[in-house]
């Protein structure tokens, strides 16, 4: 039997984000230290559209997954955080309760695509 790829998809409002990051404890709960360094080295708007995908991109994979936050296995926002690869790539990184969660379901491949313009941010997630 054949398991057919789970894709997840977020969009998200900059504006929202924006006014969301000026909280620390809201960034602090929500996002990985490298993610914080990365979007706090961006000038302002881009720096709420470097969060705002992000934060798409966490949802979107918690929607690929079908658990959403604090469902089935207890992910929480921090356990999945954005990377670039040298070439400016987004990549997904798991913290290890999420990686022997993946594992467990047996998902053993992954891809995130991000972009923002203006206003709105999306992400996309597939696993397979």
């Amino acid at each position: 039997m054949t398991t057919l790829p789970k894709i997840g998809c977020d969009i998200v409002a900059v504006s929202r984000i924006a006014n969301s990051i000026k909280s620390d404890h809201f960034v602090e709960r929500i996002f990985h230290e490298k993610e914080i360094e990365y979007c706090n080295s961006k000038i302002e708007n881009s720096r709420a559209q470097s969060f705002a995908g992000r934060f798409a991109a966490k949802e979107a994979f918690v929607k690929a997954l079908g658990t959403g936050f604090f469902g089935e296995g207890a992910i929480v926002p921090r356990d999945i955080w954005i990377e670039n690869e040298k070439n400016g790539k987004p990549k997904l990184c798991f913290s290890d309760k999420v990686t022997k969660f993946l594992e467990e379901k047996n998902i053993r491949n992954w891809d995130v695509s991000l972009s923002h313009h203006e206003e709105n941010a999306i992400a996309f997630v597939l696993l397979t």
